[in-house]
C-alpha cells in the first residue's frame, strides 16, 4: 500500500502511457484544414534536440533532449495550421537556434506566421520582423516558455511524457509551444527575420541569471489570398466550459480570420453558428467589426439534443452567415465532443480543464498573506529585503542570509525564542472580515485569494483532528479565520469570488521528511542558536504526508467553496485525484472553478511572481506581486514611500490585461488583522480609477495584432468596441501607427474620468495612422491612465453623417 501511494504521489513525474500527448484543447481530429504554407527550415538547422537515448542530443548545452520516439509526424497539423515537423536522424540537427536568420517565403500576402518553438531554462522573448514589398516593416513580440519546468509546469502544445538528460530519463514532461504573430496582409511580404535570442540571459525572480535561448522546430504561414470581405475559420474546438448564467450551455471556441481585403462591419450582420446531428446552437456569435488581417476568437453556445448523451463525439460544422451573403466564407467541419463530461484522475483528462469565462473576464484579484510570520513582520529593506513570510526559513539558515533575519530574531527575541512561540501573539484581535471584503470591493477587485497555509504549516482553517492540529482553530487565536472571511464575502460582497492559496509542502513537518527536497526538506527544525531539535506544534503522526495531510486539507478547502485552488511549490502530490473530485463536484453544483500551475500539474493558468510577460501569452496567466516592493507578508522594515502607488496599480493592471493576463495584488495584514493604512489608501485610490474605466478592463480580451504601441500605449477589445489605453498623460496629439479598427466617421470617445463620453477629434493620416487630438481639458480630467474608445456602431451612411455632425459641433 505504501508503495502504491508513493507512485500516486509522484504521478506528475510518471511517464504517460501511449506516448505523445497533444493538448486536447487544440488537437486535430478530422478538421477541415485551412490553407497554410509550411516553411522548409532544413538548411538553417543548427541544433540537435531529439534523442533516442540519454546524451544523444544537446538541446541546451547540457546534452538534454526530447524523446524522439514520441515525435509527431512530419506533416503535422495543430490548431488549424499545417507544419513540416522535423524527424529524428541518427546524426544531424533538427531545429533552429534562433539567431536572427532571414526567411524568404514566396512573395504574397500573408495573414500570420506561426512557429513551434521552445526555450531552455527561462522564458525567451524576442521579435519577428517582417519586410514588405513597399519597403515598410512590422515587428511582433514572441514569448516562449521553457521546454520543461519544475515545480511549476507550464501548459504546452506538444507534450512529451519525459525528457532525456545527459545520463538518464527525467520524468518531468517536456513541451513545445506554438506562437502566432500578425503580418500585414494588405501588403506583399518579402522576407521574415526570426528572433535573435540565442545567447541572452534572463534574471529569474530569485535573482539568478538563466539561459533563455530560443529553439524553433517549424514555421508555417497562413496566406491571405481572399478578395472583398472574406472570413475563414482557422480552427474550432469543443470545450469543457459553459456560458455563465446558463444551464451548462457548452462553449465551442472558434478562431475566425479576415483573410480578405475588405472590412467586416456591423451592417453585414455576420453570425457564426455550429450544427451537428447531436447539437444545436443556443447562442450564436456575432462579428460586428473585423478589419482585413485581423482575427477574432468567438464563443458559440451549444446544447445537446435530447437523444445525445454527454461525451458523444461526432462531426460538427461551423457556419458563417451574413445579410445578403455580403461576406464570403466556407463551412468548416471538425470533430466535436457533445456536452460537459466528467473528469477522471489522469493527466490528459485534467489537462483538458481550462480557465472558466468568469476568471478570464474579471481580471483583478487581491491576495492576502497572513499568518504567524506577521508577528515578527520582518524581511529587511532595500537590497537586503526578502519575503517576510519566509521568516522561519531565513532565521533557520543562520547569519549568512542577506535579510539578516537570524540577527534580527536574536536581538529582538533572544536565542530561546522559537518560531512556534509566535502563535500566541497571532491574535487577530481587530480582524473584521467585513472591513476586508469591503476594501477589496472598493479596490475594484473581483476575487480574492487567501493564504490558508504557508510553508510553516500553520493553517487558517479547521481540518479533521487526525490530519493536524497546527491550525488557527486548535492554536491561538482559536478561530476559523478562513470561514469568517468567506462568510463575510458571501454576505456583504457576494460578487467577490472566493479562492485559496495552499502550500503543498511544509518546511519542517516531520511527516514530510521522506519527500523533502531543497528548501522544503521536511523533518523537525533545529534552533539555529542552540542546535536543539524543535517540536512541531500541533503535529499529528500520519502514515503518509501526501495522502494523509495534503489531500484531506485540499478537499476541506474544496468543501469550503474555494473557486480557485491556488497551490504553491508543487512536489509530490495527488493533484490529479483531487482535481477530478474538485472539478466534478463543482460542475454538479453548476459552478466553474480552476487551479493554477503550482499544484504539480500545468493547471489552468501560469503564475509569474513579481514579474510579468512582455508579450501576449495565449495560455491564460496571472501576475502576482505584493504592494510591498518585495514581500507578500507584512514587513515592518518597509518604508511607507516604497509601497506600490495607485498609479503603479492602475498601469500594471492595464499592461497585464492587454497581454491576456490577470493581476493578483497582495496585501500583508499585521498580526492583529490590520491591513495597514497605506495599503488601504492606495487600493481605494486605484479602485476609483478602475471602476470609472471598467469597460476597458473587465470582460475584454487582447488584440490579435498587438497588445501595445511603444512603452505608453496598450490595447484591449470587446465584441462591441476597441480601447486605446495610455500609461502616461498623452500629448496634445496621440498618433497610432498600429492598424487599429478605426473607420472614417467613428466617434472616438473618452472613457472614465471627469469628461467620460467626450468625443475627441480623430482622423486618419495619409500613411494610415490614426491621430487623436487630446485637449488640455481631457488630459486634466483624468489621472494614472487615459482611455479612448472606438465603438463599433454607426456603420451606415446615416451613422457616419451623425458622427461627422457631432464632431463638427464639438470642434466649434
Amino acid at each position: 500500500m505504501v508503495f502504491t501511494m508513493l507512485l500516486l504521489a509522484l504521478l506528475p513525474m510518471v511517464m504517460t502511457q501511449g506516448g505523445l500527448v497533444v493538448s486536447p484543447k487544440n488537437a486535430e481530429d478530422g478538421s477541415t484544414q485551412m490553407a497554410s504554407l509550411s516553411v522548409d527550415l532544413s538548411s538553417l538547422r543548427n541544433n540537435r534536440a531529439f534523442a533516442m537515448s540519454p546524451g544523444d542530443a544537446d538541446f541546451d548545452g547540457l546534452h538534454s533532449g526530447y524523446p524522439a520516439k514520441y515525435l509527431p509526424h512530419s506533416n503535422f497539423t495543430y490548431s488549424g495550421v499545417q507544419y513540416l515537423f522535423p524527424q529524428y536522424h541518427e546524426s544531424g540537427d533538427d531545429n533552429v537556434l534562433a539567431q536572427g536568420q532571414k526567411l524568404s517565403p514566396p512573395r504574397g500576402r500573408y495573414f500570420s506566421v506561426n512557429m513551434l518553438a521552445a526555450a531552455e531554462t527561462a522564458v525567451a522573448t524576442g521579435t519577428v520582423n517582417a519586410t514588405y514589398a513597399d519597403n515598410t516593416t512590422s515587428s511582433g513580440p514572441v514569448l516562449v516558455d521553457p521546454f520543461w519546468s519544475w515545480p511549476y509546469p507550464y501548459g504546452g502544445d506538444i507534450i512529451f511524457p519525459y525528457y532525456l538528460t545527459n545520463s538518464c530519463i527525467d520524468y518531468n514532461r517536456s513541451m513545445i509551444f506554438q506562437t502566432i504573430n500578425w503580418l500585414d496582409s494588405t501588403k506583399n511580404l518579402v522576407s521574415l527575420q526570426l528572433p535573435n535570442v540565442s545567447a541572452g540571459a534572463s534574471s529569474s525572480p530569485g535573482g539568478a541569471l538563466e539561459d533563455m535561448r530560443l529553439h524553433i522546430f517549424a514555421v508555417s504561414m497562413i496566406p491571405a489570398t481572399g478578395t472583398g470581405a472574406q472570413l475563414a475559420v482557422q480552427y474550432a474546438r469543443s470545450t469543457q466550459v459553459w456560458m455563465e448564467g446558463t444551464n451548462k450551455t457548452q462553449i465551442i471556441e472558434i478562431t475566425v480570420n479576415n483573410v480578405g481585403d475588405d472590412w467586416i462591419l456591423s451592417n453585414h450582420t455576420v453570425q457564426v453558428s455550429v450544427s451537428a446531428s447531436g447539437l444545436r446552437t443556443a447562442t450564436p456569435a456575432i462579428i460586428k467589426r473585423l478589419r482585413p488581417g485581423d482575427q477574432v476568437i468567438l464563443q458559440v453556445g451549444v446544447v445537446n439534443t435530447n437523444i445525445t448523451p454527454a461525451g458523444t463525439t461526432g462531426q460538427a460544422t461551423v457556419h458563417i452567415s451574413s445579410s445578403g451573403n455580403s461576406v464570403q466564407s466556407s463551412p468548416y467541419t471538425f470533430d466535436a465532443t457533445y456536452g460537459i463530461t466528467p473528469y477522471t484522475a489522469d493527466y490528459d483528462s485534467i489537462y483538458a480543464h481550462e480557465s472558466p469565462p468568469w476568471y478570464k473576464a474579471e481580471k483583478y484579484g487581491i491576495m492576502i498573506h497572513w499568518g504567524p510570520y506577521a508577528v515578527p513582520g520582518w524581511g529587511n529593506s532595500g537590497d537586503n529585503e526578502s519575503y517576510a513570510e519566509w521568516y522561519w526559513w531565513r532565521e533557520s539558515q543562520g547569519p549568512d542570509q542577506s535579510s539578516h533575519t537570524y540577527q534580527y530574531n536574536l536581538r529582538t527575541y533572544g536565542p530561546n525564542h522559537v518560531y512556534d512561540d509566535f502563535f500566541q501573539d497571532f491574535t487577530a484581535s481587530v480582524f473584521d472580515p467585513k472591513e476586508w471584503v469591503d476594501l477589496f470591493a472598493d479596490a475594484g477587485a473581483n476575487y480574492f485569494v487567501q493564504v490558508t497555509k504557508h510553508h510553516d504549516g500553520y493553517a487558517l482553517f479547521d481540518v479533521p483532528a487526525q490530519v493536524t492540529e497546527r491550525t488557527s482553530v486548535k492554536q491561538p487565536p482559536h478561530r476559523n479565520l478562513l470561514k469568517e472571511l468567506f462568510d463575510a464575502a458571501a454576505t456583504y460582497q457576494p460578487h467577490l469570488h472566493r479562492a485559496t492559496y495552499f502550500s503543498l509542502p511544509e518546511w519542517f513537518s516531520p511527516a514530510y521528511a521522506p519527500y523533502g527536497f531543497g528548501q522544503w526538506p521536511g523533518g523537525n527544525a533545529t534552533n539555529p542558536y542552540t542546535n536543539a531539535t524543535l517540536p512541531y506544534t500541533g503535529y499529528v503522526p500520519v502514515t503518509d504526508f501526501v495522502s494523509d495531510v495534503i489531500l484531506p486539507e485540499m478537499l476541506t478547502l474544496a468543501d469550503m467553496g474555494t473557486e480557485i485552488m491556488w497551490c504553491d511549490i508543487g512536489g509530490p502530490n495527488l493533484t490529479a485525484e483531487f482535481a477530478a473530485v474538485y472539478f466534478n463536484t463543482a460542475a454538479q453544483q453548476g459552478k466553474q472553478i480552476l487551479m493554477n500551475n503550482r499544484c504539480g500539474l500545468p493547471g489552468d493558468f501560469d503564475t509569474p511572481e513579481y514579474a510579468r510577460y512582455d508579450a501576449v501569452q495565449v495560455r491564460k496567466w496571472e501576475s502576482n506581486l505584493g504592494m510591498d516592493p518585495y514581500s507578500y507578508g507584512y514587513n515592518r522594515a518597509t518604508p511607507l514611500s516604497a509601497y506600490i502607488s495607485p498609479a503603479e496599480i492602475v498601469t500594471s493592471l492595464i499592461d497585464i490585461v492587454s497581454k491576456n493576463g490577470n493581476f493578483l495584488l497582495d496585501v500583508g495584514p499585521t498580526a492583529n488583522g490590520t491591513i495597514i493604512p497605506v495599503e488601504q489608501l492606495h487600493l481605494r485610490e486605484a479602485g476609483r480609477w478602475i471602476k470609472s474605466h471598467a469597460e476597458a478592463i473587465f470582460n475584454t480580451t487582447y488584440w490579435f495584432v498587438t497588445p501595445s504601441e511603444g512603452d505608453a500605449v496598450r490595447f484591449t477589445r470587446t465584441d462591441d468596441a476597441f480601447y486605446i489605453l495610455t500609461l502616461y498623460p498623452p500629448n496634445a496629439t496621440l498618433t497610432l501607427s498600429a492598424p487599429v479598427p478605426y473607420r472614417l466617421g467613428d466617434c472616438v470617445m473618452v472613457v472614465g474620468g471627469n469628461l467620460t463620453g467626450t468625443v475627441v477629434p480623430s482622423r486618419l493620416l495619409e500613411n494610415g495612422s490614426l491621430r487623436l487630438e487630446i485637449s488640455r481639458e481631457v488630459r486634466r480630467a483624468d489621472r494614472y491612465g487615459w482611455v479612448f474608445k472606438i465603438p463599433y456602431e454607426s456603420e451606415d451612411g446615416v451613422g457616419n453623417f451623425t458622427a461627422s455632425l457631432l464632431r463638427k459641433r464639438l470642434e466649434q
